[in-house]
C-alpha cells in the first residue's frame, strides 16, 4: 500500500518566515569614547587641519651669583591632526520589493548603516597602535599576564603618564586571559570593582572590570597583525580624534527607478599625540 509522505505531499506543507529579521552580531565599539576630543571643537564648522603646539621641557641650571641667567630659545614644534577620513555607505530599496516584502526594511538598514559608520571610526583608532613608541610594543606572548600588565604600567610610569585616565583595551582572547587572573577578579587585589560577569552594560558598553586601577574594556575591534592581537594600555591623551561630521543618515527618492535611497556618512581624523603614553600588549592568536 502506498504511503503519503512529506515528499509526496510537499504541496500541503507551507514555508514560513520568521517574525523578525535576525540581527547581526556586533563588536562593542569602545575606542572613540576613551581618547582625547579636546581639539574637535576647533574644526566642527570649518577647516581640515588642527595645529597642535607644545613647549619643549625646560631644565633649570645653577646660578652663579653676579652672573645673569642665560635665556633658552628652544625651537618649538607642532603636530597636525588632519580631518581626512570620509566614509559612507548606502542602500537602495525598490518599491516592488518594499511592497511585497514581509518586513519593514528601512529601520534595520538604518541600524546597519549607523553601525558601519561607527565601526569605521573605531577601526581607525585601534589601528593607531602602529604609531606607538617602538620601545612600548611588548614582545608577543601566548597569554596576557598580571606581570605583563605591571610591566606595561611601568613604561607609562617612566614617562610620567598620569595614573588617572589610563585604560586597558583587550579582545576576547585577552579578556579570557584576564578572567583567569585572581588580580582581576578579586576586589582586595585590584582595589576596585573586579570582574563584571555580564560583560558590561548598555550605559558603559565594553566595560568588564578593573585591574591595577585601570578600567578594562573588551572589544574585538582590537587590531591584528603579524599573528598577534594588539591589545593596548593607554592614557586618553595618547590619541586624539576629531569627528567633523558625526555619523548621519539621509534619505532620498529616485522617481525614475522607483526606489528609496538611504545613505550614511561621517568625516573624522585621528592622531597619535603622545606615542609614549600607550603600550601595545601583543598576544598571539590561536
Amino acid at each position: 500500500m502506498a504511503v503519503q509522505t512529506p515528499t509526496t505531499g510537499a504541496v500541503f506543507i507551507p514555508e514560513v518566515w520568521a517574525k523578525d529579521i535576525q540581527e547581526n552580531r556586533r563588536a562593542k565599539l569602545v575606542a572613540l569614547k576613551l581618547i582625547d576630543h579636546q581639539f574637535e571643537s576647533a574644526v566642527l564648522n570649518q577647516g581640515d587641519t588642527v595645529h597642535i603646539t607644545s613647549i619643549s621641557p625646560l631644565t633649570a641650571t645653577a646660578i652663579t651669583p653676579g652672573s645673569p641667567i642665560v635665556p633658552i630659545a628652544n625651537t618649538e614644534v607642532e603636530q597636525t591632526l588632519v580631518i581626512d577620513q570620509y566614509f559612507g555607505v548606502g542602500v537602495e530599496l525598490q518599491d516592488m520589493l518594499k511592497k511585497q516584502a514581509a518586513y519593514d526594511l528601512r529601520a534595520p538598514y538604518v541600524s546597519e548603516i549607523s553601525y558601519a559608520l561607527a565601526k569605521a571610526i573605531d577601526t581607525d583608532i585601534m589601528a593607531e597602535w602602529t604609531n606607538v613608541l617602538t620601545a612600548n610594543k611588548q614582545t608577543a606572548v601566548a597569554n596576557l599576564t598580571f606581570n605583563g600588565i605591571i610591566d606595561a604600567h611601568s613604561l607609562l610610569d617612566a614617562a610620567d603618564v598620569p595614573q588617572e585616565g589610563r585604560v586597558l583595551v583587550v579582545n576576547a582572547l585577552g579578556l579570557a586571559d584576564l578572567r583567569k587572573l585572581a588580580e582581576f577578579t578579586f576586589y582586595e587585589k585590584t582595589g576596585k570593582e573586579g570582574l563584571v560577569t555580564n560583560g558590561g552594560n548598555d550605559a558603559n558598553p565594553g566595560f568588564v572590570g578593573t585591574i591595577y586601577g585601570a578600567p578594562v574594556y573588551w572589544t574585538n575591534q582590537v587590531a591584528k597583525a603579524g599573528g598577534s592581537a594588539k591589545n593596548m594600555l593607554f592614557h586618553k591623551s595618547a590619541f586624539a580624534a576629531a569627528v567633523q561630521i558625526k555619523p548621519e543618515v539621509e534619505y532620498d527618492r529616485d522617481i525614475l527607478k522607483k526606489t528609496d535611497i538611504i545613505t550614511g556618512s561621517t568625516l573624522w581624523g585621528v592622531k597619535t599625540i603622545r606615542p609614549d603614553h600607550a603600550v601595545v600588549l601583543q598576544r598571539t592568536q590561536a
